[in-house]
């Protein structure tokens, strides 16, 4: 009885210890279902995202929209897709918005808006946690750390 006591105790001891980053959810690169564009490459996300490229392959054009700063998604996709962090990121718009050449992609507070610009939008582009993304979008790329 002792021995099976310690093992119990043992397992949820390392239970315990075991990473949280492994219970994030994924996150996705999505747009509208209705687009045309069935995947893309790293590259091309990052062109969309940082205003270099403003249509898909297709030729419709991209919409991207982002997630505000204060929500903790944004930060880990910008780190995940180009190892950034936020003011790296604000730096370079306001930038870019300084000398009059784009302006950043408009930013909501949550992913149910996302998938809402999403939908409005023939051409739009963001990303969510895989396990928010529904019928209403098409998963492009997925985010590896």
């Amino acid at each position: 009885m002792p021995f099976r006591r310690l093992i119990l105790l043992g397992s949820i001891f390392w239970l315990l210890l075991q990473p949280a980053a492994e219970v994030r959810a994924e996150l996705v690169v999505v747009v509208n279902a209705r687009s045309g564009v069935a995947a893309m490459t790293r590259n091309e996300v990052i062109n969309i995202f940082f205003g270099r490229n403003r249509q898909f392959f297709n030729g419709l054009e991209a919409q991207p929209v982002d997630l505000a700063d204060s929500h903790p998604d944004r930060r880990r996709f910008y780190s995940m897709l180009v190892g950034k962090d936020l003011s790296d990121i604000n730096a370079y718009w306001s930038r870019q918005v300084f000398s009059g050449r784009m302006q950043p992609p408009p930013k909501v507070n949550s992913t149910e808006e996302v998938l809402k610009w999403l939908v409005s939008h023939p051409g739009g582009i963001g990303f969510v946690d895989l396990s928010k993304a529904d019928a209403r979008v098409r998963v492009v790329y997925e985010l590896t750390p």
